[in-house]
This record gives structure tokens, sequence and C-alpha cells, in this order.
């Protein structure tokens, strides 16, 4: 037994649930298994520490580990309000790559709203999408075509999924997918608040030859409960965060990032 791990052995439930919530704030979550190895403790004893700190609300518990508390997802349009002037400059960035005779696959979000609101009105694009205000946005658009595809629609995301969604996204090839998320974590995985929305992100991307993501800049290092895939997917990343730490380790992924300011990517 080493000297440091012999002295987390004999802390108290008390200072070790201390140390469990400093390690959930650093690193997003943890895992029971690892923390009873690294404490020299029972499986039983860390349980048993997480769910105290879940009972207190400190922590959120899942299988096997515990993570940080999610805070309760906004709906749509109070989303929309939020940041809306980065959000505008990194719709208009990502806009501005795309070729003419493009199609699109567009997600459900409030900054590919603003995406879809900038594309020059020059181009001629076809957009697909399950999201009913994406689709609402695009047909003020002059020369693109839309296609709204159908199913059961989720007040949160205000967009379609299920079982007919989906089908229709497998059955796609496009060149590009615009995509929004609810969070990049520490671990760099794209993370949904939402089941249904976490699962139709994961097929969109497949569908895709190229992934734009589009993140504000409080998305960075977000844990949002489910994940999606893992940032390396994305062709190309649209921020107007100056995070250099997390985008520095994007950037070694091989993903481009774009970080936008005063309109233009810097």
């Amino acid at each position: 037994m080493s000297t440091d791990n012999a002295a987390l052995s004999l802390l108290s439930p008390e200072e070790r649930q201390g140390i469990i919530i400093k390690k959930v704030n650093a690193a997003g979550r943890v895992i029971a298994s690892a923390l009873a190895q690294e404490f020299e403790v029972s499986e039983d004893s860390i349980r048993r520490d997480l769910r105290e700190l879940s009972d207190a609300g400190l922590v959120q518990r899942f299988h096997g580990g515990a993570s940080r508390i999610v805070a309760p997802a906004l709906d749509f349009h109070r989303r929309e309000t939020l940041g809306a002037g980065e959000k505008h400059l990194i719709g208009k960035a990502a806009a501005a790559t795309i070729p003419e005779g493009a199609t699109l696959l567009v997600d459900s979000s409030t900054t590919v709203l603003h995406f879809v609101r900038n594309l020059p009105a020059t181009l001629s694009v076809r957009i697909i999408t399950t999201a009913v205000d994406v689709a609402a946005a695009a047909l003020d658009h002059p020369l693109a075509e839309v296609i709204l595809l159908g199913g059961r629609l989720s007040k949160l995301t205000r967009s379609a999924s299920g079982a007919g969604a989906i089908e229709a996204i497998h059955s796609l090839r496009v060149d590009y997918c615009i995509l929004g998320t609810c969070g990049i974590d520490n671990d760099l995985m794209l993370r949904a608040d939402d089941f249904d929305d976490a699962f139709l992100k994961t097929i969109m991307i497949k569908a895709a030859n190229n992934i734009l993501l589009l993140v504000p800049s409080e998305k960075l290092g977000r844990a949002a409960i489910y994940q999606v895939a893992p940032v390396s997917v994305v062709s190309t990343l649209f921020t107007g965060s100056r995070e250099s730490s997390i985008l520095t380790r994007i950037q070694e992924l091989g993903v481009g990032v774009e970080v936008v300011s005063h309109g233009e990517g810097v």
C-alpha cells in the first residue's frame, strides 16, 4: 500500500465524500469501482457515499457511478433568446461554408436556426429536417427546397422522432449534417438532454459526408445526460468560445475549429 493510498483509506466517510465531490466537479463523472480502488475501501462503501451525495442533491447517480447535476433543459423559445448574438455569428460563419447545390440534413437547435436564417439568398440548397422551426425558417429562403420528415413531435426539441423519422434518415446520404449539441463533456463526447434527440443525432451523423457542429460557448465542457458520439466525428466545429484548452484538444483529434468574433472567423 502506498503512503498516499494508506492516508486515503483512513479518511472518514465525510472526508472521502468531500474529495469525491471535487472529482465529480473536475471530471464530470466518477466510476464507483475506480474510487473503491483509489480509496482502498469496498465498492459498497463508495456506493453508500454516492447515494448519500445524491440524496443531498450534490451529484446525479447512474449505474456504476455518479455525475455532475444536470440543470433541467429550458424550453426551445427560452433557449433561443440566450446568447442570440453569439449564435447569430456562429450560424453566419457556418452558412458561409456551404457550396451551391448541397443537400443538408439539419438538426433541431436554436443555433442551427441561425444557420438556416443566414444561408445566402442566392444559394440553391436542399434542406432536410425533422425540426418544425428549421423547416419554417427554410421556407423563407428563396431557393431552398425543403423536406420535413414526420413523426412524433417533442415539445423540448420541437422536432419529430420515432420510427418514421429514423427510417427516413437511415435511407439518406447527404453532403452535410448541420448539428447542434447540448454539450461537449470533458471526455470530448457530444451529449444531449433528451434520449430521442440523442439517438436521432447519432443517426443523422451516420447519414452525412461532412458534419458541421455549431457550439455556443456555454456548451463546451457541459455534461448533458445522454451520449451522442465522440467529437472526432465532426468535420468542422464553429464556436464563439476562446476556451483554448478544450479547443486545442478537439483540434488534436483532426477536427477543424473556427472561432467566430465580430462576424468573422479567427
